[in-house]
């Protein structure tokens, strides 16, 4: 039982891993899809979506059976599985693309040596994921439990108190877009982890979803004391207004979101490479090279500009999976009704 309970947590922390990255630990993300002031209710909804996505691609994973992404995406899309294949590289490598970047802008905070920041991290990150699954669990495991502590310390300084919620129009088209946007590189991890019961699947989704949606409701309130949607990274800048003890706490904490998402992304886009190239190395360098490539319109650019294209892909393989997951429960019932009418057949004939 504690075992399943251990199991259960150390993929909820990949969820919420993957979830945030700089673009969530900055602010950027949610400036980007909600507007400076974000009503925080909408927080709530994307709770709720979070815990459905993360259900379905476990689920999925769990009928699937396979060890990487590309025999998921042949078992959910059939003869259409390259064309799911290029978007989830898309995506991936856009996230990687982002992530390198936000290295960068983050180390700029004290000198800028671009893109030696970006190149140091790529590479560990590069390191921990060709040792597989394992690697990306344990960093998850490790790191994850701290950026939710310190996230929260920093979002909790910034709000003022009494606080007056400030309310807004809820768009929920991009407030699914925002989920499936990132859900979509989560999925491209979650659909490899096959080990799962039912019940771990679903308090590891319940988990998850309630961990992204409090920090959002604390990033959504913090942006709502402190007008910083201007910046690149509007909670760095909220946190450098709150005091220098909170800026100190907040910039490791988007480091080590960086590098949580960052490993989802390189592992998902390694996974494909390796296959055609062969060599660990130089499909990590590859991988490595494409992302600080992408990395290169900088970190606003590829969040405000690429994300929201992620986000209407998302919701495509989103459905795409659902589908998957009802039309093989119905060929299973269609198999075992067959099978239990083929034996009630042969009992008959053999009583005859």
């Amino acid at each position: 039982m504690f075992k399943s309970f251990l199991r259960s947590v150390s993929v909820a922390m990949l969820i919420v891993g993957t979830m945030i990255g700089a673009g969530f630990a900055s602010g950027r993300e949610v400036v980007a899809f909600f507007g400076a002031v974000p009503n925080m209710f909408i927080a709530l909804i994307a709770g709720i979506l979070v815990f459905g996505c993360s259900v379905l691609f476990l689920f999925v994973g769990r009928r699937a059976q396979k060890p990487d992404i590309g025999e998921v995406n042949g078992c959910v899309f059939g003869k259409f599985r390259a064309l799911a294949d290029v978007f989830m590289l898309f995506n991936s490598m856009t996230v990687l693309g982002a992530m390198l970047a936000g290295t960068d802008s983050l180390a700029a905070e004290f000198i800028d040596i671009r893109p030696l920041a970006s190149v140091v991290l790529g590479g560990l990150c590069a390191v921990t994921a060709v040792k597989g699954m394992s690697g990306v669990l344990k960093a998850n495991a490790v790191l994850v439990p701290i950026m939710i502590v310190f996230l929260s310390i920093c979002s909790i300084m910034a709000i003022e108190f009494p606080f007056r919620a400030q309310t807004s129009h809820i768009n929920v088209y991009n407030i699914v877009l925002y989920v499936s946007m990132n859900m979509i590189l989560g999925g491209s991890v979650l659909t490899t982890v096959r080990r799962l019961s039912p019940r771990e699947i679903i308090l590891s989704s319940a988990l998850a979803s309630v961990i992204i949606a409090a920090l959002l409701v604390l990033i959504m309130g913090a942006l709502q004391s402190c007008s910083a949607a201007h910046a690149d990274m509007p909670v760095l800048l909220i946190a450098l207004k709150n005091g220098r003890i909170m800026y100190l706490i907040c910039m490791p904490v988007i480091a080590a979101s960086i590098f949580t998402t960052m490993l989802s992304a390189f592992k998902s886009v390694y996974d494909y490479v390796v296959g055609f190239i062969g060599n660990k190395i130089i499909s990590a360098v590859s991988v490595l090279a494409g992302g600080m490539f992408v990395g290169a319109m900088g970190f606003s650019g590829v969040v405000d500009t690429l994300y929201p294209i992620m986000g209407i892909i998302g919701m495509v393989y989103l459905l795409c999976n659902g589908w998957y997951l009802v039309r093989t429960r119905v060929k299973r019932r269609v198999k075992n009704k067959a099978k239990r009418i083929r034996s009630a057949v042969r009992g008959k004939v053999g009583n005859r």
